[in-house]
């Protein structure tokens, strides 16, 4: 009996060391393939802040926190709330005296919530400050744009109600979540510089750089803007190389290791 055991050890020690039945290593493949397909385009933005924001990227925190200011900070949210409560409220007429003590304190919290959202929207709207009035838009369009590309997707949860995330969805929510907060904090791109592995160059500047009176930037400054950009786009380009290349090397020395059909 002893001497059985010893060899199934022996044989699940074996199996768990032979590269072509290894899980890791096909998942460790997997993860690599993602990378891969998310490093094929480098993007170099240049963008003046007037605060650097410390605030971490965490992607299940992004979603949530997303779908809240979908639902309070926009038009389409609000309309869809304020629908809610009206059927909820509906359905509490219904049930009369039947209805407890825990459903009328719930309506009631969820019923201030959307007030007290639908005040700060509006009034927000409704500002005089052209500079607010100008940030409000930008917002608006940005919450349009990141419902189009998260509303659509469907996305897995686990028993506690966290969606379920892998390599390629993280990477999505923070490129999304970066475009969010370049938006939330007033930032502007000023330079941006898209290169894919084809070969296909495409420069963005913003046309006051070049045209100072447009946006009134000062001439020394649109150079010392360009001139950072440059230098970014240099460096950027080293290191994404050097990135590429230890990607492939790491694909060419894991072909031996494949699974055998």
């Amino acid at each position: 009996m002893a001497e059985q055991a010893t060899n199934h050890l022996k044989n699940q020690e074996k199996t768990k060391d032979n590269p072509n039945q290894s899980n890791t290593l096909n998942q460790f493949r997997e993860t690599l393939k993602d990378v891969l397909d998310e490093i094929t385009a480098l993007e170099v933005n240049t963008i003046i802040v007037s605060k650097i924001v410390m605030s971490k990227f965490d992607a299940v925190v992004f979603y949530d926190d997303l779908l809240q200011r979908l639902t309070y900070q926009t038009e389409d949210g609000l309309q869809n709330v304020k629908r809610s409560l009206l059927d909820r409220s509906n359905q509490l007429k219904q049930k009369g005296a039947a209805i407890s003590p825990s459903e009328m304190e719930k309506y009631n919290r969820d019923l201030e919530i959307y007030r007290r959202a639908e005040r700060t929207f509006n009034e927000r709207k409704n500002a005089i400050d052209s500079t607010d009035i100008a940030q409000f838009n930008r917002e608006q369009e940005c919450y349009a744009d990141l419902a189009n590309k998260v509303l659509k997707l469907n996305l897995e949860r686990d028993d506690q109600g966290v969606i379920k995330t892998d390599a390629q969805l993280i990477c999505y929510f923070r490129k999304l979540w970066e475009i969010e907060q370049m938006v939330l904090n007033g930032e502007q791109t000023y330079a941006q510089t898209r290169f894919q592995l084809d070969g296909d160059l495409t420069n963005r500047f913003i046309d006051g750089l070049f045209i100072p009176s447009k946006q009134k930037i000062d001439p020394k400054s649109a150079q010392l803007i360009v001139q950072i950009h440059h230098d970014a786009l240099e460096n950027a380009q080293g290191q994404w190389s050097k990135l590429i290349e230890t990607c492939l090397n790491l694909v060419k020395n894991l072909i031996p290791y494949r699974i055998q059909k």
